[in-house]
């Protein structure tokens, strides 16, 4: 007798880095895979620190895999609890940086330790200097991207892999293709003109590689995921 048919579950969450429980199990922090599950009816828990914990129902079907994205809600009775991290970066020197107008220094790692919230920062940079405002999100690290245009201004950008799916981009060359929420994007490092669903839309930066990871304006992700799941 051959072995049970079993299936897998893909687990994404935004922010990622949600805690997984499957079927009352800890399993690891969100994105997550779990495989060879038996097929039929399971139960996800995700919780995270500042955000309202999910339950929910998930089937899985034979030999294939159930993705489960969930765009997690913060926490009402204190919206902004926990801390997060904004990092700056700039093709240029930074000078300095304050926020809500004290002055801060990074980490060694290049992050500044905030509370969660909205905050005001500012950059001091050879193009001079720039206020603009940020949320930052309970454990969630926050990009602030210095442009070097003859008109600078800085941008909030974020990883792609914190949003979406390994499987949903694609970088090959300079040319990115994004297939997720039921869009198709492709931009190209280095401009900020992207082509959604067959619509030129300029978006204040480019696809940007940064430690190998690819990121792309907050804006854009938040387009692409305002509707998974909840």
């Amino acid at each position: 007798m051959g072995a049970a048919p079993t299936g897998a579950i893909f687990v994404t969450t935004l922010p990622s880095g949600a805690d997984v429980w499957l079927d009352g199990t800890y399993i690891g922090r969100s994105p997550v895979v779990v495989d060879a599950l038996a097929v039929g009816a399971h139960h996800l828990t995700l919780t995270r620190t500042g955000w309202t914990p999910e339950d929910l129902a998930v089937a899985v079907a034979p030999a294939q895999t159930q993705t489960t994205s969930v765009v997690l809600v913060r926490d009402g009775s204190s919206p902004s609890a926990g801390s997060g991290t904004i990092a700056v970066h700039s093709a240029d020197k930074v000078d300095g940086v304050t926020i809500d107008g004290e002055s801060v220094a990074a980490a060694k790692d290049g992050t500044i330790p905030v509370s969660a919230g909205t905050h005001d920062v500012t950059i001091a940079a050879a193009q001079g200097k720039q206020t603009r405002t940020v949320t930052v999100y309970p454990q969630t690290r926050t990009d602030v991207v210095l442009g070097t245009d003859a008109a600078p201004r800085t941008i909030v950008i974020a990883p792609a892999d914190d949003y979406l799916p390994a499987s949903a981009f694609h970088l090959d060359g300079t040319r990115l293709g994004v297939h997720y929420g039921g869009h198709e994007v492709v931009a190209h490092l280095g401009t900020t003109i992207y082509t959604i669903d067959g619509h030129a839309t300029a978006y204040d930066a480019p696809p940007t590689l940064i430690r190998n990871r690819v990121y792309l304006p907050l804006e854009l992700l938040t387009m692409l995921t305002v509707h998974d799941k909840k």
